[in-house]
């Protein structure tokens, strides 16, 4: 690793990134359990639920595009304004939410979700600061203690965002967020510090250009890797990123219901993270993602024959185990195969690669709901994600300790 901040600033790094997914994880929570509804509300189709998160949702176009940017700049200016940018990003975003809530005109929803992927650039910098600030053999527990401080607030936050919109609507919900959206880039101008260290490289053109063309062209050592991530991107975007519209339109389920579904979640998810984590450092990555898997087909499963609120309920407690397993296994597996000076690059690529693959899945599964119904995004979900399961136990290679960096 090449040299840095003394431990005691990389101490503060992590606490202040602790903290910032703290509230990002508030934030992101009030509204998870009401956002689906929220845009059938107005009037919207599943299939247009589907295309916004097809354009800047977690597999959106735009979120692809946007992060191996996002990591390229922060390897040559730094993570911090990476960071920073990502998050006023997502303060406007929240802005325009806001606005559509108050008007009732979800085509304001579009500006909104293209902004909140644009907001993502600050991902492969800040999975990059978390990288450098602990050896290899720790990175899978580092990176647990920040998932905990993301999902954490979803223990509750849920449930509130749920509970406001079934009594005063989506307004006041949005509202809320947008002016605790405000803290964030505060909190990080104030006290992060930068990890990007001694020489920087020039921007140029020409270097951008062949970043792009890269995106395309995974390494030949990761290629197994980029292609698995990228089946299992698109498998769980076509069925459980819609999950919540899904149940509100079939079964009629109130936002307060979902609230508490998307609460029990976290719960479990965020039960789970410390000791994995402990055990992803001990046993490697790969078993986990394997395991993830596995749980992932038997809870597609349970969906599929599941009718009440109850059953719902109780796998999405078991839906926070399998979450639990699969992220840091995942971010620990890439921060460990490249080098600190490529690794914001390299994050950002494969986040690229993973989201040009998976972007059109949330709007063929909402095609498919509005055709077909509840089972269809399900089933075609379980169906490709038993091919990511075979490509990850096939494909995949656990980096060496020597070959961590």
């Amino acid at each position: 690793m090449r040299g840095g901040p003394e431990p005691t600033r990389w101490g503060r790094n992590l606490r202040v990134v602790a903290a910032s997914q703290f509230l990002n994880g508030l934030l992101s929570r009030m509204t998870q359990a009401v956002w689906q509804p929220f845009v059938l509300s107005l009037g919207a189709p599943m299939s247009t639920v589907g295309l916004l998160e097809s354009v800047g949702g977690a597999s959106g176009i735009v979120t692809a595009l946007i992060q191996p940017l996002g990591g390229w700049l922060s390897d040559r200016l730094g993570r911090k304004p990476v960071i920073v940018v990502g998050s006023l990003a997502g303060f406007l975003a929240i802005g325009l939410y806001v606005l559509a809530a108050a008007t009732e005109i979800w085509q304001w929803l579009l500006g909104g979700i293209i902004l909140l992927g644009i907001g993502l650039i600050a991902l492969p910098a800040r999975d990059s600061l978390i990288a450098e600030s602990v050896s290899a053999r720790e990175r899978g527990m580092a990176f647990s203690i920040m998932m905990t401080a993301l999902i954490a607030p979803g223990i509750f936050a849920p449930t509130l965002g749920g509970f406001i919109a079934d009594r005063w609507g989506f307004t006041p919900v949005f509202a809320a967020r947008w002016i605790l959206e405000g803290m964030q880039p505060l909190l990080l101008l104030w006290f992060l510090r930068e990890t990007l260290l001694q020489t920087r490289a020039e921007l140029s053109w020409p270097e951008l250009r062949g970043m792009l063309a890269r995106v395309f062209w995974p390494p030949r050592e990761l290629r197994g890797l980029y292609w698995s991530m990228a089946i299992d991107s698109f498998a769980w975007a076509l069925g459980s990123l819609l999950i919540f519209g899904m149940l509100a339109k079939s079964y009629g389920f109130s936002t307060f219901q979902l609230g508490v579904m998307a609460s029990i979640f976290s719960a479990s998810w965020a039960i789970a993270q410390l000791p994995v984590g402990r055990m992803i450092d001990r046993y490697g990555c790969k078993p986990f993602l394997v395991a993830s898997e596995i749980m992932g087909l038997f809870l597609l499963i349970g969906w599929l024959f599941a009718r009440s609120f109850l059953a719902f309920a109780a796998l999405h407690a078991y839906f926070g185990f399998t979450a639990a397993a699969w992220i840091p296994a995942q971010q620990a597996i890439f921060a460990n195969s490249v080098p600190d000076q490529q690794r914001g690059e390299a994050l950002g690529r494969v986040a690229a690669f993973r989201g040009l693959i998976a972007f059109p899945a949330p709007y063929i599964g909402g095609l498919l709901f509005d055709r077909f119904g509840f089972s269809a995004p399900l089933l075609a979900n379980l169906v490709i994600a038993s091919v990511a399961l075979v490509a990850i136990i096939v494909f995949v290679r656990e980096p060496s300790a020597a070959e961590a960096t």
